[in-house]
């Protein structure tokens, strides 16, 4: 339950900066890709670094409860730092007097002198908690997941709650300030829980052992497999941002929705990860597996193609009920397109880290670095997305681009695993599935009629009664 009022609190913290920071930046996406990159940042430096620092803790959940404290004092601070830097920007000209290059740095360090302390310290509260609860006896790690999951859905939590709810009756603000106040109750809570646990010992130095029957895999290769998989999934996240607008509507209510229907599947994944009752330890086929499975749910909506556009047509009379017969419509079709493969994704990244090691031995540190790295991807994906990739390759284009890397990705861990158990029969179930992934990416995938109708706007309301009038009103874009 803190991990989810934290990561309810980060969700209220990122949004309130960003429609913060649009007032004096601007809406577009260099601004809010500023933005990002430090939020993103911020949090990989932390848990890198925070994350090492945990590991030497005797009370870690003491040391997560001083974490949660800074956080919420940093963070309410942020409102008078941003009416200054507000004044400072204008006193500069801004970037129309700047020039694009100046205008991107200055917004790079006022974002980072703002918000970057307190996204610093909150990469460092997933690997405090983790910590603090995971026995030497979970060779899986399945508590990783369970915290990791909370976290996630905290943070959906949060993004549904400002989003249609709090900004619109508190103002900014207001909103911050009270997110502010729950993180000190939990930090506060988090203390005096810390009182009544036992000290955990340090962990021992790294040992060179032997990961299942078969030759040991370097670390390395663990932490680049976390950075490719966070990488394809914002790049993803870029491509369901771009493609969900002309069939949900351009608005905030849809980038908000594709957020949080996103950490949804991510969390939930987080859940299952640690609900499984095998306590097996962690394996390459699996996560080869998760690769695969994830293309392959990327793969499914690029083929059904403009019947996800039909779905939208189909849904849009759920708008007489009024705004919220609208949001019913928007998350049925974003569960469609989104959900699958980020459930996917959330299974993988306790599964990372427990590739990386077994139960509670430097756990901390582990905990950290694939956070980093999967954060590091994560950042490079959404800026190779948003000013690179998107406008060369178009946003169908992203979308193959992801779905293959991710297939590359899943045989690599197949043939890790096939080394490891010294069987090939173990790599058939995932290449299988990568077939089929690929395969479904030489349909014909979203069309002009998905791309560029004005279904997002309610202009086309009647349903095609036929195939042959659908395919009519295709040809007509």
């Amino acid at each position: 339950m803190l991990l989810f009022a934290s990561g309810f609190c980060a969700l209220i913290y990122q949004t309130t900066w960003l429609r913060e920071f649009r007032l004096i930046f601007g809406a577009s996406t260099a601004a809010t890709a500023a933005v990002l990159g430090i939020f993103m940042a911020g949090l990989g430096f932390g848990s890198i670094i925070l994350g090492r620092r945990s590991e030497g803790k005797t009370h870690p959940l003491a040391f997560y409860a001083r974490l949660e404290i800074l956080i919420a004092i940093t963070a309410a601070l942020t409102p008078i730092m941003i009416w200054a830097a507000r004044h400072l920007y204008i006193a500069f000209g801004g970037t129309e007097a700047m020039g694009l290059v100046p205008g991107t740095m200055v917004r790079l360090v006022l974002a980072a002198l703002i918000i970057g302390i307190s996204t610093f310290l909150m990469g460092g509260t997933l690997p405090a908690a983790v910590r603090a609860v995971v026995a030497r006896e979970d060779d899986a790690r399945r508590s990783i997941g369970l915290l990791y999951g909370a976290n996630t859905l905290g943070a959906v939590a949060g993004a549904m709650a400002g989003t249609f709810y709090c900004f619109e009756n508190f103002g900014n603000r207001a909103t911050l300030w009270m997110a502010a106040a729950l993180n000190i109750g939990v930090a506060l809570l988090a203390l005096y829980l810390s009182k009544s646990m036992p000290a955990v010992p340090a962990s021992k130095p790294a040992r060179e052992e032997e990961s299942g029957n078969g030759p040991r895999v370097r670390p390395i290769f663990v932490l680049v497999a976390a950075g490719l998989v966070g990488f394809a999934f914002f790049l993803m996240e870029m491509v369901w941002y771009r493609m969900m607008s002309p069939i949900l509507g351009s608005t905030t209510f849809c980038f908000g929705l594709v957020l949080a229907v996103a950490l949804l599947g991510i969390g939930m994944g987080g859940v299952a990860y640690a609900g499984a009752k095998t306590q097996r330890p962690a394996s390459w086929n699996f996560f080869a597996f998760t690769c695969a499975a994830e293309a392959l749910f990327l793969a499914l909506p690029y083929a059904l193609g403009d019947r996800i556009a039909a779905v939208a047509m189909l849904l849009w009379p759920m708008g007489t009920l009024g705004f919220y017969g609208h949001v019913l419509a928007w998350g049925a079709l974003c569960l469609i397109v989104v959900f699958p493969a980020a459930f996917m994704a959330g299974l993988q990244f306790p599964l990372l880290i427990a590739l990386l090691g077994r139960g509670r031995e430097r756990v901390g540190i582990e905990t950290g670095a694939a956070y980093g790295w999967n954060t590091a991807g994560a950042l490079l994906g959404s800026l190779a997305g948003g000013f690179g990739f998107m406008p060369m390759f178009s946003a169908p284009g992203v979308w193959k681009i992801a779905t293959i890397l991710l297939c590359t990705v899943g045989c690599a861990a197949s043939f890790v695993g096939a080394r490891q158990s010294r069987s090939w029969r173990v790599a058939i179930i995932p290449v299988v599935v990568v077939l089929f992934a690929v395969s479904l990416l030489w349909t014909t995938g979203p069309t002009a009629f998905w791309r560029h109708s004005q279904i997002g706007v309610g202009r086309l309301k009647n349903f095609p009664t036929s195939p042959n009038k659908m395919r009519d009103l295709i040809h007509e874009m």
